[in-house]
Parts: C-alpha cells; sequence; structure tokens
C-alpha cells in the first residue's frame, strides 16, 4: 500500500542517503497549524527507522522564514483555543488543552527523537540543497 505524499512537506533525496525535508506553507511564514504538526511527527518517525537516509536536512520555503512557529489564527480558529460551545467547567477546558499541548510536544519532539543526523542551513543557502551543495559539504557528518 502506497503512503500517502505529505501535503505541507516537500520531501527530496539530493544525495544517496540524504534526505531534505523542506516546510511548505510560505504564504503562512511555514506555520505550523494542527495537520502540519501530525504530519511532520510521521514523517519524522518514518525518515528515523528508514535504513536508506543517513542524514536529513530541514529547511522552510520561502525567502522571510524558516518558520514562524505556531499559527496562532488557526489554533484560535479551529484548534483546542477556540471558543467551545456548551462548556463551561473550566478544568475540563484547561485538561483538553494540556493533552492538546503534549499531542504538539510529541509531535515536534520526533525531530529531536530522530536517529539520523539533522542539519538546518540558514535561510539563505536553502536554494543549494536541491542541488546537492549543502549536503556534499556535510557529507562528513554523515554516518556510515
Amino acid at each position: 500500500m502506497a503512503t500517502k505524499p505529505p501535503t505541507y512537506f516537500l520531501i527530496t533525496t539530493p544525495l544517496p542517503y540524504v534526505t531534505h525535508v523542506e516546510i511548505n506553507r510560505p504564504s503562512k511564514l511555514n506555520a505550523f497549524h494542527e495537520p502540519m504538526w501530525l504530519e511532520l511527527k510521521t514523517i519524522f518517525d518514518n525518515l528515523s527507522h528508514s535504513p536508506d537516509v543517513r542524514a536529513i536536512i530541514l529547511s522552510g520555503a520561502g525567502d522571510k522564514a524558516f518558520t514562524a512557529g505556531l499559527d496562532v489564527q488557526a489554533a484560535s480558529q479551529d484548534g483546542v483555543l477556540a471558543q467551545q460551545s456548551g462548556e463551561s467547567d473550566i478544568a475540563r477546558k484547561a485538561q483538553a488543552i494540556k493533552r492538546h499541548v503534549v499531542e504538539f510536544q510529541d509531535c515536534i519532539q520526533s525531530i529531536e527523537k530522530c536517529e539520523k543526523r539533522m542539519f538546518s542551513p540558514p535561510l539563505s543557502v536553502t536554494a543549494q540543497v536541491d542541488r546537492g551543495e549543502i549536503a556534499a559539504n556535510s557529507l562528513w557528518y554523515i554516518q556510515r
């Protein structure tokens, strides 16, 4: 069964054993919303266990930002921070927000827990990634 291609990330292989993961939501400065961070976890969990990957380059699309972090607008409109009609118990609201934050942190920590070497080039040189220049200059870091 084929896996569905990512919606918010571009994944390429500029060199053997090197995978480039590009956050691809430049219109929102690559800000993360819930479907995006869930996709991030899936990507990094899969790459962490892949025998075809020894190093990962993480970059952001666009020329303004690597990532703006959390998409606060989306979180306040659709996410757990949105006003919940009918729920008046503040403790239940707080518990729901806590569960959501822990889930978000787990997704972001998938990068930290990844068993492969990570590189995040400066914004000005991310165009070089697709040509393999960054990876070629960093090959001595890659685990054999």
